[in-house]
């Protein structure tokens, strides 16, 4: 009976062996988004590449764990975005877990995360690139906030094989002013709170490339910029 049952767990392990995919659990950072201080909408979705062979998202409230199941293989990027848009927190899953740990997503991760999975949206492998010295690299040069490291250089560096460290650096930085009144806050956790001045403007301070989300949650509006090297545009929409 012992041989019978040994076979069964033989062939049931070795079945797990050869699958193309792994379940994992993830664990959300600490520290709440920015905007769920003062909102009722605390959910977000996660996208990572699944077991179909594409970046699969699935829709989740925002707690502690999240089990998923992933595709096997190195460099396997993980984010989760807030509300299903705001700025995510990430994590790249470089090796197997030991038994019984979760994957820890961090806000400072997200930023590479997101960008490695557009990279596979594109069709283009990472599997070659040294993960932990870029995010080493992203952390150091951003001083910190990893979102105003120039992203479209860091990208065409990787997809046309010109990566190094020259080619991690933060993008140009201005200073925009927007006539609103009132207390904004960044989707972004390292950027700071921005209060109105005298004035009856906001000042915006070393703002970089990119598009940019605030709110003010005592009004219920939603400040999106886009921001190029020369230029700026804004809209406000209204937050139900």
């Amino acid at each position: 009976m012992n041989k019978y049952l040994l076979l069964i767990v033989l062939i049931l392990s070795g079945c797990k062996l050869f699958t193309n995919y792994r379940t994992i659990t993830v664990s959300l950072p600490k520290e709440p988004p920015p905007w769920f201080q003062d909102s009722n909408n605390q959910t977000g979705k996660i996208f990572y590449p699944g077991i179909s062979g594409s970046i699969e998202n699935t829709n989740i409230e925002w707690k502690s764990n999240i089990c998923i199941e992933i595709e096997k293989g190195s460099s396997i990027p993980i984010a989760c975005y807030p509300s299903g848009y705001l700025k995510p927190a990430g994590a790249v899953l470089i090796k197997d877990l030991p038994p019984g740990e979760n994957l820890q997503l961090k806000w400072s991760d997200g930023f590479l995360a997101d960008m490695l999975l557009d990279l596979i949206r594109k069709g283009l492998p990472i599997e070659h690139l040294n993960i932990e010295r870029l995010a080493d690299e992203i952390l150091t040069e951003s001083e910190g906030n990893p979102w105003s490291i120039d992203r479209e250089l860091l990208m065409d560096a990787i997809i046309y094989n010109s990566l190094s460290v020259y080619k991690i650096k933060s993008g140009v930085l201005q200073d925009i002013t927007i006539p609103l009144t009132g207390e904004w806050i960044s989707d972004n956790p390292f950027f700071p709170h921005i209060v109105s001045n005298t004035e009856g403007a906001i000042l915006i301070e070393g703002i970089y490339s990119g598009l940019h989300r605030f709110q003010n949650p005592e009004i219920k509006q939603q400040l999106d910029i886009l921001v190029w090297d020369d230029g700026f545009e804004y809209l406000i929409l209204q937050q139900y």
